[in-house]
Order: structure tokens, then C-alpha cells, then sequence
């Protein structure tokens, strides 16, 4: 009975230890590191950016990849830094106050944006593509000639960017897709101030490769 106890209990112990090697949890973000040649400073121009929608099975802790014409997958060892709506947010965020603070010298003529972000589509197939599809919608407030408020049409964003490699390569090409739709929010939001064409811009094309 002494050596049925001891073996159970050495069993068990190995079991234990293998589950506690098993593979780890890596964390990935949208958030790209921080611009080196770009000086820190006080932001001039508040920008607010929500996330308004996003689709349930979309806002979870794990990545998501398709796995077939039919099915998905939900990572349990590849996880997001923070929700996924959190992510989206703050990486807009920071593009578009790099993309439309004033540079150094000039004149500010925004001096308040708010964004409201409706995410559709955020997918991935590992060593094929990365894709988003989201609309967006401005209000600004500014100087010079922005009216007191002005209100940037309502606007789809559309990209897909091919990739090759495993998950770090699928979350660089999100990262990509992400920066792409800043800059398509910056060009709506420059012309609505400009007052002259409220038109949606064209679709960017992403054609880079993450090897």
C-alpha cells in the first residue's frame, strides 16, 4: 500500500511539473515603441478616440486566428496586453497625434478631436493575411478656418496586409492596418477643416510583407 501511495504521489508531482513547464503566455500589443527622433512633448491638440463597437467574439484577452473557410481559434497561450478595444484605442490615438500635432513654429488649427471607431472586421490566417474593416466619424473644433464645430463624414476603412510568419507577424501587420487607418482619419479630419472637400479619402493599400 506504502509503495501504491508513493507512486501515486510521484505521479502526481511529475504531472504537476509538467503542466508548470508547459508553453508560456506571450503578450502582444498594437502599440508601437516609441518614435526616438520624434521629440516628447505637451500635446497641444486633445484628442479623444472611443471605440464604440467591436464585435463581442472580437473583444477578448486571446488572439483569434481562422483557421479554415468555416472556423476560428482562440489562442490560450497568445494573449493581448490589454482589451482589445484598449489596444485599438491608444494605438489610434498616439498615430494621429503624431500625424496632425502642430509642428514646431507652425500655428495650431485643430484644437479639439473626437473619433468615434466601429470595428467590424479584425481577422488573421497565419502566413496569409491580416485584415480590418472599420468606420469612423469625426467632430473638430478649432481655429482659423474651422467652423466653431465641424463634423467629419462617416467613413469605412478597409486593408489587408499579407503576411508569413506566426503570431508576431500577424499582430506587425495589424500594427500596419492600424497606422494606415490613422492616416486615413487624418486626411478626413484635414479636409473637413479645410472646408473644402468633406469626402471620404480613398482606400490605402498595403502591400508590405512581413517575412
Amino acid at each position: 500500500m506504502n509503495s501504491y501511495l508513493t507512486r501515486f504521489v510521484l505521479g502526481w508531482l511529475a504531472g504537476v511539473g509538467a503542466a508548470c513547464t508547459s508553453a508560456p503566455i506571450r503578450y502582444y500589443t498594437l502599440i508601437p515603441p516609441p518614435d526616438q527622433s520624434v521629440a516628447v512633448g505637451e500635446p497641444t491638440l486633445a484628442i479623444d478616440v472611443r471605440v464604440v463597437h467591436i464585435p463581442p467574439e472580437l473583444d477578448r484577452s486571446e488572439l483569434m486566428v481562422r483557421t479554415g473557410p468555416t472556423e476560428t481559434a482562440l489562442l490560450e497561450n497568445e494573449r493581448w496586453a490589454s482589451p482589445i478595444h484598449e489596444e485599438i484605442k491608444e494605438a489610434v490615438q498616439l498615430e494621429l497625434q503624431r500625424l496632425l500635432e502642430p509642428r514646431s513654429g507652425s500655428s495650431p488649427t485643430l484644437a479639439k478631436l473626437a473619433v468615434d471607431i466601429d470595428v467590424q472586421r479584425l481577422e488573421a490566417e497565419l502566413g496569409r493575411y491580416a485584415r480590418l474593416v472599420a468606420s469612423w466619424s469625426a467632430n473638430l473644433s478649432g481655429s482659423g478656418p474651422i467652423p466653431d464645430r465641424a463634423r467629419a463624414p462617416t467613413c469605412t476603412f478597409r486593408a489587408a496586409a499579407e503576411i508569413h510568419g506566426g503570431y508576431a507577424a500577424m499582430v506587425t501587420g495589424y500594427q500596419r492596418e492600424i497606422a494606415a487607418f490613422a492616416a486615413a482619419i487624418a486626411a478626413g479630419v484635414r479636409r473637413a477643416a479645410s472646408g473644402i472637400d468633406a469626402a471620404c479619402p480613398a482606400p490605402i493599400g498595403l502591400e508590405d510583407r512581413q517575412e
